[in-house]
């Protein structure tokens, strides 16, 4: 397989219909109004190291990047108690496994020294680590102190060679020579709990529980000014003429003039890191775009030869947006220019391939967020980025494992390492999809559907049913295909109970862990006339079914009330409100007619309310998904409707735009509906959409299926068919990395970094 060029993502659709609201017909807007959505990290992959997937220890306290004189990368990692662990190979080390051996320490601090060895703070004084003959060898370091140093912190002294600022928790001072001076403090000073040193082009300071001092040869004084409300300091990172502090009251800024700027007011802040070269700025002025990155995956962001590239690139994205302001709420735009703004996109692509052609093996790509990265104590983990945007990660709204952050360190072309207190390590970093691992066979089948729930592959298939794999070992775990089961699965969910939902041409079933069972209607209740092919489980259990049939939307849709799957057509609306006490306001809110979404049925005119129930065009069903104000459905013509509590209404295409039959909705993290067609992509904010160039735009191609990725929730991966071939794409920041295969993709899913492709001939995978 080769690895073809990234291309520019423009907000593009074949018929070039765009607006900036969503119209809902009839009426005006009719979408909530929310609040402006955290910014996305919608670059790079964020990878969890915990106890559940051999991290030896999750109570972390420093991280150390250290490249090898071979050229090999480590990452040392210092935790609470049990020492250090190394990981080297994807795999991690502990002392006694042959890597190295370090006593059962707490390490709070380390820096690199030389190319060969590092300094490493801990409770029972310094130790040194050396690097040779491929092993880490560690040993302490004589200090001549008096009293053990528990070393907090360590930083170089400009003032003397080979010699270093060491913070501890009861003093601070210098140690050069084998010996540790203290710092000469006033007496009227009484300053304890050293926890952070550094040296800048600003001077030298030690931050304690008092604040910020000023180091000058072998004495410290208290720094005056709007500094001194620095209060407890816990730690410092520097960037040129640029001193960020890390406090008790927040993440401050120290200038050139002695000014103080407040950066992240009212939180504790624990530790701080600058990934960026120390003169970027983090207002957006130094941001690139994208970058050339060489096979290893590492990132050269200074060529000077993508300059005029980078210029071209915001032109059009300039230009674009005339474009769709031009023509937006047209039923036909002039398909002169629908042709001639594709060709500038198509010609953007030629000039990126021909910027790197001295070089077949790289590629342009979208690079790590880089900035100034803030962990905080109970907040979570903050960036401030070069891009000009402010970050928030937390554990629900990201994969941080923890809010209470207590180390970051950062490698040089911005992959970052976070550690937690009691809940192990995040990675953030960057990699290619191509050039990983070859393609291989799974399975010989003719699969309609692939998804990974939990630790299992599911296969829907035409004519033989369900196969189960099990994602960590590739192996059969079950094939379902008996009498009255599907010949042809359609759709796959797992509830709040872990039962797995399954649909298809016999309706539904589902999968205790132990037996099937087949869900039915009531008696007497007409079932509807389509096939079982989408279910869709919501955060609160609540069951959808949709039965595809070209006919009207309330007609496809069911939802399970605990024993039999009920329609929501209108006269099942009409029973309901026959009905009378306890019974009908449960079956009224669980149908969504009252308290559940953003409107609630028109009890009072009832008859008008039925007659009214559903606007628009009937189509088959095709996507569900539902949220807290309304359930959103698509269409096989394109179209979509919501069910707002109210009836069933169809959003204008003003507002949606035209990107083919509906095939997927997704929502992302940060509260973004992705919404999958056949011709294109777009996101939804909870107001406006924004339209999306898919990687398979042009002539005869179609985008099958659509899975969120893994590593990053925030970006997702597409698949594409053309006749005869296929392939799948990654969208990171505002490019698609395409991956070709040699046959159709009608349907695509990840497990970590395995991603399953169901061809017309079966489901093969790869490794990235």
């Amino acid at each position: 397989m080769r690895s073809i060029l990234i291309f520019l993502v423009a907000s593009l659709l074949n018929c070039a219909t765009i607006a900036f609201a969503c119209n809902p017909e009839p009426g005006p807007q009719h979408f909530p109004v929310l609040s402006v959505p955290p910014a996305r990290i919608t670059t790079g992959y964020f990878s969890n190291y915990n106890g559940l997937n051999g991290l030896p220890c999750n109570d972390i306290r420093s991280i150390l990047f250290f490249d090898s004189p071979g050229g090999k990368n480590y990452v040392v990692v210092g935790t609470a108690g049990k020492g250090l662990m190394i990981f080297a190979d994807e795999t991690w080390h502990v002392g006694g496994s042959g890597l190295f051996q370090f006593p059962e320490l707490t390490v709070t601090a380390m820096m690199r020294v030389a190319a060969d060895n590092f300094l490493l703070g801990t409770p029972a004084g310094l130790y040194k680590g050396l690097f040779e003959n491929e092993k880490f060898v560690f040993a302490p370091v004589e200090t001549s102190y008096k009293d053990v140093m528990n070393v907090t912190a360590i930083a170089r002294n400009p003032e003397e060679e080979n010699s270093f600022l060491l913070a501890c928790d009861r003093t601070a001072g210098v140690l050069a020579r084998d010996t540790f001076r203290e710092f000469k403090i006033p007496p009227h000073l009484s300053p304890t709990g050293f926890s952070a040193v550094i040296s800048c082009d600003l001077g030298s300071f030690a931050g304690c529980n008092g604040g910020i001092y000023q180091i000058s040869g072998d004495g410290i004084t208290p720094c005056e000014g709007e500094i001194e409300k620095a209060g407890w300091v816990n730690g410092f990172a520097t960037a040129k003429e640029r001193l960020f502090i890390a406090s008790s009251n927040g993440v401050s800024l120290l200038k050139p003039d002695g000014k103080m700027e407040s950066l992240l007011p009212g939180v504790w802040a624990t530790c701080l890191a600058f990934s960026a070269a120390p003169e970027e700025l983090l207002s957006g002025q130094s941001f690139k775009s994208f970058v050339a990155a060489s096979p290893e995956g590492s990132m050269r962001q200074e060529e000077e030869n993508l300059d005029l590239l980078r210029d071209r690139y915001a032109a059009l994205q300039r230009e674009y947006q005339e474009y769709t302001r031009r023509f937006a709420g047209q039923q036909e735009a002039d398909q002169n220019a629908v042709l001639e703004m594709y060709q500038k996109f198509f010609d953007f692509e030629d000039a990126c391939r021909q910027a790197i052609v001295n070089n077949p093996a790289e590629t342009l790509v979208s690079p790590l967020l880089k900035g100034l990265w803030v962990g905080t104590q109970d907040s979570g983990l903050v960036l401030f980025a070069t891009n000009g945007e402010r970050y928030h990660l937390t554990a629900e709204n990201s994969k941080l494992p923890s809010d209470d952050v207590t180390a970051l360190a950062c490698g040089p072309d911005g992959e970052t390492w976070i550690g937690t207190a009691n809940a192990g390590l995040m990675r953030y970093s960057s990699r290619s999809i191509g050039g990983k691992g070859k393609v291989q066979n799974l399975l010989a089948c003719r699969p309609t559907r692939v998804r990974v729930l939990s630790d299992m592959l599911l296969i829907g298939t035409e004519n033989d049913g369900l196969y189960i794999y099990d994602i960590k070992s590739l192996q059969q775990a079950g094939h379902y295909a008996f009498t009255g089961f599907h010949r042809r699965v359609s759709d796959f969910a797992l509830d709040r109970d872990g039962n797995l939902w399954v649909t298809g041409d016999a309706g539904v079933y589902i999968w205790n862990g132990s037996s099937w069972k087949k869900v039915a209607f009531p008696p007497k209740v007409k079932t509807p006339e389509g096939m079982a092919s989408r279910i869709v489980i919501d955060s609160k259990n609540r069951i959808f079914v949709a039965f595809a049939a070209n006919a009207m939307v309330c007609e496809q849709i069911c939802l399970y009330n605990g024993s039999f799957l009920e329609r929501t057509d209108p006269e099942t609306v009409q029973r309901l409100l026959q009905a009378s006490g306890t019974q009908q306001l449960e079956a009224l809110q669980l149908h969504g007619l009252a308290g559940t979404y953003m409107r609630d049925f028109n009890f009072g005119n009832a008859s008008a309310a039925l007659a009214a129930f559903e606007n628009g065009e009937p189509s088959p069903v095709t996507a569900m998904l539902n949220t807290e104000h309304y359930l959103l459905t698509g269409m096989e013509n394109g179209l979509q409707k919501i069910f707002d509590g109210e009836s069933y209404k169809q959003l204008s295409e003003l507002g949606t735009g035209r990107i083919g039959a509906i095939r997927n909705f997704f929502r992302l993290p940060s509260g973004i509906i992705v919404i999958q067609g056949l011709e294109g992509i777009s996101e939804f904010d909870g107001q406006h959409y924004r339209l999306i160039e898919s990687s398979a735009t042009g002539a005869g191609w179609s985008i099958t299926d659509m899975c969120p990725d893994q590593l990053n929730p925030e970006t997702y991966r597409i698949s594409f068919s053309a006749s005869g071939r296929g392939g799948y794409a990654r969208y990171q920041g505002n490019f698609w990395e395409k991956q070709h295969v040699n046959s159709p993709v009608l349907s695509l899913a990840q497990a970590d970094r395995i991603i399953f492709l169901a061809t017309p001939n079966g489901v093969d995978y790869l490794i990235e």
